[in-house]
């Protein structure tokens, strides 16, 4: 079992807002127009279908582990905080938040308003209750690691003390209390993500194991419930909640989910208006550009091949590790294969992302360029890694997810790889996330296609994955230095802005230089979204959507 580890998240993402005079009467007009607009919209009946993905992974916050059920449930639950327009976070369920001198003690006022779909107040027991289950090890939350920064976290994880210590209590039915360890600037950012919300303890209990496994079995809090949904099917549905302490500001009335794998269908239900919304990918995201209704929506996420150190010793050779990166081709890959607005990676962590607070300069634009394309130098070293390793012939099992971007991904590493390298054999193995995320967890892969997004806008979010005791690293790939450099990041640097900097630029640089995963490209979406469907708060963190203040113009 591994380690849980202290993982704490920073954000300086810097927004920038310029508003020029000249303009002042078309941006008057515009407010005009959208006020109209809403209003027209609160009088009618809102409805809008929209595809994904994915299918949901789960019903309890605590157990959530992928983006796409995280932004499912960013729509009917909610917490302390949320993110708003510019990844920052803001109040949500906290009315008002106190934080002592010294940074340790933060108190919560909540919203007395705040009710569950069933009608019980949400309060500061809820959140008490939800904290101390997902320190508690028999529940084997897969983010327990975030909480570590509150008092007795880490021990309670470890085994070592009683959930019920935890550094947290309600000293009100709507007044929270928590203790930190030390100051963390960025704690407020991490109320705003799932595994920090609350859960109402008797409807848990009531549930038992059944809790979160269907819509029935589970409770809201937020804008919308959730209906429809059995545990394993393809589609669901938010309804409006009527319970929700702002219903009165939620336009839509109900919003229809597909999970839909394949482009051609998705293309087929938008043109024939029976989708508000179609994620496209490769030749037809091409071929749709200049449509009204095509945006692309950059993520803050890397894909990338993982290898399983612990089960499979052929990883952890070098030249094989490089080989298997110079040989693909990562700017035909985003451009010609993905075509959906994906960049080709020339490292971890992706340019736009997070800038230095000092220098105002780009992450990426310090680390500089890595990842190469050099097919003589690659078919060099695979013919010394066989030699190396005394073996004529290689067959590995490459497993990836079964939409249509995962297969065509995963078709063409499978192609460049065994077309490449004599005596390599490469089996595709195509499956539902879920269950890709599960044999990743379990360690049953050899190499995995897979991805790591980031929560808040922090390169730490993205680089923790290399530390070899975070729970999502998979392989794990495990180099004694990252992890020292990643750990100072976040706790002897953690207040010099300009060490921790460079501690994560030289754990990245580390990584890359040893090849000890193979970042391919960072995500972006393409979409057809119907011009009408107004409001829709996209985020490059966390939950991807949110439809609080949407509606659909007539």
């Amino acid at each position: 079992m591994k380690k849980f580890k202290k993982n704490h998240f920073l954000f300086s993402l810097t927004v920038l807002a310029a508003f020029l005079t000249a303009c002042g009467g078309t941006e008057n007009q515009s407010a005009t127009s959208s006020t109209t607009d809403e209003e027209a919209a609160h009088a009618a009946e809102q409805t809008i279908s929209v595809g994904v993905l994915n299918e949901l992974s789960t019903g309890d916050t605590l157990l959530v582990s992928d983006i796409g059920t995280n932004t499912a449930m960013s729509q009917y639950l909610e917490g302390l905080y949320r993110l708003d327009e510019n990844n920052q976070p803001e109040p949500a369920l906290a009315e008002e938040t106190t934080v002592s001198e010294d940074g340790l003690t933060y108190h919560f006022k909540l919203r007395e308003d705040a009710k569950w779909s069933n009608g019980d107040p949400v309060t500061a027991h809820d959140f008490v209750y939800a904290w101390q289950q997902a320190v508690n090890p028999d529940k084997a939350a897969p983010y327990s690691y975030m909480f570590t920064s509150i008092v007795n976290a880490e021990a309670i994880i470890n085994g070592e003390m009683e959930p019920e210590t935890l550094g947290i209590e309600a000293t009100g039915d709507h007044e929270l209390e928590v203790h930190l360890i030390g100051p963390v600037s960025y704690f407020l950012g991490e109320m705003a993500f799932l595994p920090f919300f609350p859960q109402n303890q008797a409807f848990v209990e009531e549930m038992g194991e059944r809790y979160g496994t269907s819509s029935e079995t589970t409770l809201y809090n937020g804008p919308f419930t959730l209906t429809g949904w059995n545990g394993t099917n393809q589609s669901w549905k938010y309804e409006k909640n009527d319970q929700y302490w702002d219903a009165d500001n939620i336009i839509l009335d109900s919003i229809s989910v597909q999970v839909i794998k394949e482009v051609s269908t998705a293309l087929n239900l938008f043109e024939s208006g029976q989708l508000d919304d179609a994620i496209l990918s490769g030749e037809t995201a091409k071929q749709y550009t200049s449509h009204e209704a095509y945006v692309v929506e950059p993520e803050a996420r890397t894909n990338f091949l993982e290898f399983n150190y612990t089960d499979n010793p052929i990883f952890s050779n070098a030249d094989l590790r490089a080989a298997f990166s110079l040989i693909l081709d990562r700017n035909e890959l985003a451009s010609t294969i993905l075509g959906n607005g994906s960049i080709a990676a020339a490292a971890f962590v992706p340019h736009d992302f997070v800038s230095n607070a000092d220098t105002g300069n780009d992450f990426a634009d310090d680390a500089g360029d890595f990842l190469t394309y050099d097919p003589e130098k690659a078919k060099e070293l695979f013919e010394a890694a066989k030699e190396e390793l005394n073996m004529d012939k290689i067959e590995i099992d490459l497993i990836a997810d079964d939409d249509e971007t995962s297969k065509v991904v995963s078709q063409y590493i499978q192609g460049e790889l065994q077309n490449n390298f004599d005596g390599l054999k490469i089996n595709l193995v195509n499956i539902p996330k879920n269950n890709r995320i599960e044999k990743g967890q379990s360690g049953d892969f050899d190499i995995i296609l897979g991805g790591w997004g980031a929560i808040l806008p922090d390169a730490i979010n993205l680089l923790d994955i290399l530390n070899s005791e975070t729970t999502f690293n998979n392989g794990p790939y495990k180099n004694e230095k990252v992890d020292q450099l990643l750990n100072d990041a976040e706790t002897v640097n953690a207040n010099d802005p300009n060490a921790r900097w460079q501690n994560m630029l030289d754990a990245q640089k580390i990584m890359l230089e040893e090849y000890g995963l193979i970042p391919l490209y960072h995500t972006a979406e393409a979409h057809l979204r119907n011009p009408k469907l107004k409001d829709v708060e996209i985020h490059s963190v966390s939950g991807r959507y949110d439809y609080r203040r949407a509606y659909v113009a007539e």
